[in-house]
């Protein structure tokens, strides 16, 4: 045997298992594996399950009225020294003169910007030495003046300041040109942003640009140049008296306290002759109508898709309610399912009624990518048309109730947003205790009344469709290169009254 053989046959009889075989056998070595320590995060994935429903109960307003007649809704609540004051003047748009859109905006705009005895950065400094913030807000349909302050030794000195913006407003002319300024630049500017476009367009084309509420409360560039500081001067003396004035209140104060200290500033404030305008119905549409207006460069196109809705008092409001809520007003709604989830072609979907004194509105909103612009449309006709085709299941009425009810207490968590909440008793004309029978509301209405309601709201056929976004756009084709999409065309493809607006 040689040399050379050696080694091959050493490793034979090492690897070889048929020779290894031939030794003593030996039991075999087991070795566990060992046992990982527990994971400290293993219990996110288990969803805990829902804890116990807390009983709670919306608060109610009491009422009062000052020696002038202002009535006062009051809500004691909280356990921190604070006080929200809403002074709600209960006139907006419909008292703009004919050509002067805007003109009730800027003149609220002006009660902060200097008094008789404090100029606007006085008034600015005294309110942040008391701990106080004031605020104003000219809206569709009011105007509201607020001050959020300290209860105690500051009380009284934070009313002061309330009381002098609101009785003694100074119009100086220079200070009136550079609010106006400041109104315009910003109309221009809302002209690049498509959803106030849009929101704009979508007024003018349900009301009419002639009526009040077809124009936006801020007014148009055009009518806000055209102001003159004789013109806020006037409609303040006709507008802004104690004869359109509510007061509603929230926070730790009690309602001896709070009479006395607001006699003493508003008590002998006059009611004017001026009141609340009429506001006349829109025209009726007679037909479903897209109307579409360019936005160049945008990337996305602004849908808003309603019609007119119960007001905010009707009898028909719940059952509506519901029925928007269910198609647009929780994130689990068909629309929202169906654009976002379903789709991919949007971030959120919603709608809902926009509540008014004397209409309700019904408005579907959305942004979805370009390129999907008429199939988005399309895909809301056939929402809309399926839930107004069948009564909603029971779980569906039982998401949309939760939805509705479940979120009241976040309404009620400061005493701004409480005395905000409780502006719709005076503004909408409702009981003291709106807001604690709003559940019994809810739970009032069955399948067969949102049946309905879809029916007449959502299934009308009588829709306004307005569309800002891209005339065309390139999108890529799978495989490479790109193509070009014609929204126009896929617009007009639909089927309905199609118009373009310039």
């Amino acid at each position: 045997m040689s040399r050379g053989f050696l080694p091959g046959l050493a490793a034979l009889v090492l690897f070889a298992p048929g020779l290894a075989a031939c030794g003593p056998k030996k039991a075999p070595v087991v070795v566990e594996a060992p046992v990982p320590p527990p994971d400290p995060e293993a219990w996110r994935a288990t969803q805990p399950a829902p804890g116990a429903e807390k009983p709670w109960s919306a608060p109610v307003a009491s009422r009062f009225e000052l020696k002038n007649g202002i009535p006062v809704y009051l809500v004691e609540q909280g356990d921190l020294p604070l006080v929200s004051v809403q002074l709600v003047l209960g006139v907006g748009r419909e008292a703009n003169p004919v050509g002067k859109a805007g003109l009730l905006s800027l003149t609220a705009s002006m009660l902060d910007e200097g008094t008789k005895t404090r100029d606007g950065a006085t008034i600015a400094a005294d309110a942040a030495k008391l701990g106080a913030e004031l605020g104003i807000q000219a809206g569709d349909e009011n105007v509201v003046v607020s001050l959020d302050a300290l209860t105690g030794p500051t009380f009284a000195p934070s009313l002061d300041l309330l009381a002098d913006v609101v009785l003694r407003p100074a119009f100086d002319k220079k200070v009136f040109a550079r609010v106006k300024s400041d109104v315009v630049a910003g109309i221009l500017a809302a002209k690049s942003e498509p959803n106030e476009v849009a929101r704009r367009l979508f007024g003018e084309q349900l009301w009419g640009a002639s009526h009040p509420y077809g124009l936006a409360s801020i007014g148009t560039e055009k009518s806000v140049e055209s102001l003159k500081v004789a013109d806020a001067t006037r409609a303040y003396a006709d507008q802004f008296h104690a004869g359109n004035a509510t007061f509603v209140v929230a926070g730790k104060i009690d309602e001896a306290t709070l009479k006395a200290e607001l006699e003493a500033r508003f008590g002998t404030w006059k009611a004017g002759k001026g009141t609340r305008a009429a506001v006349a119905p829109p025209p009726p549409a007679p037909n479903t109508r897209i109307v579409f207006q360019e936005q160049p460069g945008a990337v996305q196109s602004v849908l808003r898709v309603g019609s007119l809705a119960p007001a905010r008092n009707a009898p028909d409001y719940w059952k509506a309610q519901l029925a928007t809520t269910l198609f647009g007003g929780m994130f689990g709604s068909r629309l929202n399912m169906a654009l976002r989830e379903e789709k991919g072609w949007s971030y959120g979907a919603f709608a809902g009624i926009g509540d008014s004194r004397d209409y309700g509105v019904f408005q579907a909103r959305t942004s979805v990518q370009a390129d999907k612009t008429a199939e988005s449309v399309q895909v809301i006709f056939d929402e809309l048309n399926a839930q107004a085709a069948r009564a909603p299941t029971a779980a569906e009425m039982k998401l949309t109730a939760d939805s509705l009810v479940k979120s009241l207490p976040g309404n009620f968590e400061t005493s701004g947003s409480t005395a905000r909440a409780f502006i719709q008793v005076p503004r909408f004309g409702l009981p003291a205790d709106a807001w604690r029978s709003y559940g019994a509301n809810v739970a009032g209405v069955d399948a067969a009344a949102v049946a309905d309601a879809s029916r007449a709201l959502l299934g009308s056929g009588k829709l306004l469709v307005v569309v800002v976004g891209p005339r065309t756009i390139e999108v890529d084709v799978e495989g490479g290169g790109k193509k070009t999409v014609d929204v126009v065309a896929g617009l007009k493809a639909l089927g309905q009254e199609f118009v373009e607006v310039k």
